[in-house]
């Protein structure tokens, strides 16, 4: 079952029973809204959406999983020229369902051996899951997770870095400044 809603609508889900049925949900949401991700991030285009979507899965030894996606598109600051640089943000993850704290840190409630062993070789985020589910939380670590630490412009608009700016100047050999000042010392001996 597919459902499409903004995340205030569906901020909160019984996980499991997500899960269990086998759901779908999708909505877009104003970039505004996600505080925590803006947090430090250069003024935002206010028409910017982030769009998302869960569904609901099972792992290969019947793990609930949620795979959650996330797109949008942030102003960040680039770290050569310091000027405003639109990035793209795409991510999808997998959730594996936890239900107690313990199991969040037990490496033995799944063995990433077995996913070798099935060919699947997809790593799992675990969470822990509830009656309260906070999806709309989900979406935006997922997001905070997704920025780069470093961006930076491919070529930066003002000329200042960029592919060609990272390139040190050539400087000639030592050795060639050696053989120059041989070949000129060479000429005063005789």
């Amino acid at each position: 079952m597919k459902e499409s809603s903004e995340p205030g609508a569906v901020r909160h889900i019984d996980a499991f029973e997500f899960v269990r049925l086998g759901r779908s949900l999708e909505g877009s949401a104003p970039l505004a809204r996600f505080v925590r991700l803006l947090d430090g991030l250069p003024e935002q285009d206010p028409s910017a959406v982030v769009r998302w979507s869960a569904q609901a899965d099972r792992g290969p030894l019947g793990e609930p999983l949620i795979r959650l996606a996330v797109e949008t598109v942030l102003t960040v600051q680039c770290q050569r020229c310091l000027g405003p640089l639109a990035m793209p943000i795409e991510s999808e993850v997998a959730l594996q369902l936890v239900e107690t704290e313990a199991e969040l840190d037990d490496p033995d409630s799944f063995d990433e051996s077995d996913l070798e062993e099935l060919g699947s070789g997809q790593d799992f985020e675990k969470v822990l899951g509830s009656r309260r589910f906070d999806l709309f939380e989900q979406v935006e670590d997922e997001l905070i997770l997704s920025v780069p630490y470093v961006p930076r412009h491919d070529v930066c608009p003002d000329g200042g870095g960029g592919s060609s700016g990272d390139a040190p100047e050539k400087k000639p050999s030592p050795f060639a400044v050696l053989a120059g000042l041989k070949g000129s010392t060479g000429d005063v001996g005789k």
